[in-house]
């Protein structure tokens, strides 16, 4: 049975209309930036471009990279944190997997030598104990299950393996939002698609215990990651095309600089 194709407006977006500028800012990478000094980020095309580089090192940095690993970047997006690997280490095994046969297209292009599987990050279509490290920048909420992610990471990293990725994390995860989160969530959902992961096992700490990993980092980089949304605001105003996502983007802004939504890189280690 094949999985259901989650709904994607952003990426959507991107590929009807490569001419905007939206469409070249994110070539490589579609993800939030970062920024050692949110005050002194430089708000354009190429800044924003360098922070999500940054943002792909920091759930690198997490992952504990060594030359020589077997590497699996679920949810890998255009290849652009796999890309980023490769400039890392050496004789490295890369594989990435996405649902969407659009985006593989483009990471097979963008990452030469690597295998690319189309395929449901809940149901992984490896081996058990295939991978040193797994990835997942920015994507799991798309995913059908949060916790169900984590136990196939767990089942596909072999012993001593590390997870590592960044999430959008609410402020109580599982917990029902009155009238008015539920009225923000559902307007965040129509630019951003549905948050499908869910967060029925609890939080990261309490869904991993249950997969058969443990927490060995989470960090809070809002106010890192923050810089992120005037710099999307520019690229969407005035914009036809994308105009939709302009109040999802304040919205999930308002949110984050509130502290009801965090971002955040967690890692976790298979024993």
């Amino acid at each position: 049975m094949s999985a259901t194709k989650p709904d994607l407006p952003y990426f959507d977006l991107l590929f009807a209309h490569p001419e905007e500028a939206a469409a070249r800012v994110f070539e490589s990478s579609v993800h939030w930036g970062y920024w050692d000094d949110p005050s002194t980020a430089t708000l354009d095309a190429a800044g924003f471009r360098a922070a999500m580089a940054r943002l792909d090192d920091q759930v690198l940095d997490a992952a504990r990279l060594s030359d020589g690993q077997t590497v699996l970047d679920a949810g890998c997006g255009f290849g652009g944190t796999l890309a980023a690997v490769q400039k890392r280490r050496s004789a490295m095994s890369l594989t990435g997997l996405n649902i969407d046969p659009r985006q593989l297209e483009r990471a097979r292009a963008a990452v030469p030598g690597a295998r690319f599987v189309e395929g449901d990050a809940c149901a992984l279509p490896f081996p058990d104990a295939s991978f040193d490290r797994v990835l997942a920048v920015e994507c799991i909420f798309h995913f059908p299950s949060r916790a169900r992610f984590l136990v196939e990471a767990a089942r596909v990293l072999k012993p001593g393996g590390l997870l590592s990725l960044s999430d959008f994390v609410p402020e109580e995860p599982g917990a029902r939002g009155g009238f008015l989160g539920r009225l923000v969530e559902a307007k965040i959902v129509e630019g951003y698609g549905a948050g499908g992961g869910g967060w029925e096992g609890g939080d990261y700490a309490a869904m991993a215990a249950k997969a058969g990993l443990e927490v060995v980092l989470d960090r809070d980089v809002t106010k890192n990651t923050l810089p992120t949304y005037p710099v999307l605001l520019d690229l969407l105003r005035a914009r036809p095309p994308a105009a939709r996502m302009v109040w999802p983007t304040r919205l999930l802004w308002w949110a984050s600089r509130l502290g009801k939504v965090r971002y955040r890189v967690v890692a976790f280690r298979k024993p």
